[in-house]
C-alpha cells in the first residue's frame, strides 16, 4: 500500500501543502476548525510529517549528537543515554550517537564531521581534543556541551564529577577505618596516548595516599576482557610480603570481579580484606559493594537541559556544574584486620 503523501492530506482537508505543514508542526494562524480538519485528514490517511521536511522548514534537525569514545554497551554511557532520552524525547528530540573506539573512528569523525549535518548540539564525552580536533569543533558553530572532559575552551556548557577528588575521599575513608597498606586497581585503557585523557581516579588514589602517609602496595592495571589477567593480578596481590589490606578498584565491574576471585580462594571480605569499587552501578547493588557513587543518569539529563537552553539561544545560569559524587558504604569495606 502507497504511503500518503502531505499532498495527499491537503486534498482531503482541502487546504494547501502549506497549512497542512503549518498545522500539523502547531503554528500559529491556523484556524482551529481548519486544523481539526488537517488533524483529521491526517490520522484517517495514516500520514506521519517527514522529519526532514520539518527540518527543512524549521531549519533545525531536532537531533542531538552523542559523541563518545566509551563503549555504547558500558554502564556509564548506558545511563548517561537514559538520562539525555528522558530530556530530549518530551522536547521532540531524537539522539543520534557517534562511537570514536578507535584511532580510525576518531580521524573519520573529525574529517567528516556528519553532526554538523544531521545535529542542533553535540555532547562529548570521555576524551581529550587535540589543538585541530578543538578548532574544528568550534568551526561547527553549534552548542556543544563536555561530559568529564578536562579542557572546556571548545564548547559553552560542561558536565562533570570530580573523579579525582572522590577516589581521594574513597581512601580517606579506608584509612579512617584503619587500612594502611592499600592497592589500586585499575583497567589498562584500550586507547592510549595522551590525546584520549587520563585517568583523574589514579592520581587521586597516589596524591592521597601519600598526604596521608600510607604504604602503597602496587597499583595494577588489568585487561578488562581477560579474567586470566585478574585472576593472575589478584593472585599477585595476596603472594605480596606486605599484603594490602584494602583494595581500591577502578570500577564496580571490575570490583566486583575481584571479589568474586578472593572469595573462592578463600579470601573473607571484608575481614581480611576490604575492596571499594567506583560508579554505584546496578553491580554495586547485587553485590552489596562498598562504592563512589556518580549519577551518570543525571548527568545525561544535565548535558540535555544545557544543549536545548543552548539551542533555543538561552543563557544558562551556570555553564560549567561539577556534580557531587557520593560515598556508599557496602557489605565489602570494614575495619582494618589486625596485624598478624
Amino acid at each position: 500500500m502507497q504511503r500518503a503523501t502531505i499532498d495527499d492530506v491537503a486534498r482531503a482537508a482541502g487546504v494547501s501543502t502549506f497549512t497542512v505543514s503549518r498545522a500539523l508542526r502547531g503554528k500559529e494562524h491556523v484556524a482551529a476548525a481548519t486544523r481539526a480538519k488537517v488533524l483529521k485528514a491526517a490520522e484517517e490517511l495514516n500520514y506521519t510529517a517527514s522529519r526532514s521536511a520539518a527540518s527543512l522548514a524549521s531549519g533545525r534537525t531536532n537531533r542531538v549528537a552523542l559523541l563518545s569514545r566509551e563503549r555504547v554497551s558500558g554502564w556509564f554511557i548506558g545511563e548517561l543515554m537514559e538520562g539525555l532520552v528522558d530530556v530530549l524525547a518530551p522536547a521532540g528530540y531524537d539522539l543520534t550517537i557517534y562511537r570514536i573506539g578507535s584511532g580510525e573512528e576518531r580521524s573519520g569523525f573529525f574529517t567528516k564531521l556528519p553532526a554538523n549535518r544531521n545535529a542542533d548540539a553535540l555532547i562529548a564525552t570521555g576524551f581529550s581534543v587535540n589543538d585541530d580536533e578543538k578548532q574544528a569543533l568550534m568551526r561547527m558553530n553549534m552548542p556543544i556541551v563536555s561530559v568529564n572532559a578536562s579542557d572546556l575552551t571548545y564548547c559553552q556548557a560542561s558536565i562533570a564529577i570530580d573523579d579525582e577528588g572522590s577516589e581521594a575521599s574513597v581512601v580517606r575513608y579506608l584509612a579512617t577505618l584503619g587500612h594502611r597498606r592499600l592497592c589500586y586497581v585499575g583497567r589498562v585503557d584500550p586507547l592510549t596516548g595522551n590525546d584520549w585523557g587520563f585517568d583523574a581516579r589514579t592520581r587521586g588514589y597516589q596524591d592521597e595516599v601519600t598526604e596521608l602517609g600510607l604504604h602503597d602496595c602496587g597499583m595494577y592495571f588489568v585487561d578488562m576482557t581477560d579474567r586470566r589477567s585478574i585472576r593472575q593480578t589478584v593472585a599477585s596481590i595476596l603472594a605480596l610480603p606486605e599484603r594490602p589490606t584494602a583494595l581500591c578498584v577502578w570500577s564496580d565491574q571490575l570490583a566486583v570481579i575481584i571479589l568474586n576471585d578472593l572469595r573462592s580462594l578463600g579470601i573473607r571480605v571484608p575481614q581480611d580484606i576490604s575492596v571499594f569499587g567506583f560508579d554505584g552501578s546496578d553491580a554495586a547493588t547485587t553485590a552489596n559493594l562498598s562504592t563512589m557513587t556518580q549519577p551518570a543518569r543525571q548527568i545525561g539529563r544535565l548535558a540535555a537541559q544545557r544543549a536545548l537552553t543552548l539551542i533555543d539561544g538561552g543563557t544558562l545560569d551556570e555553564t560549567h556544574t561539577v556534580v557531587p559524587t557520593a560515598l556508599e558504604p557496602g557489605a565489602t569495606a570494614g575495619p582494618a584486620p589486625a596485624d598478624r
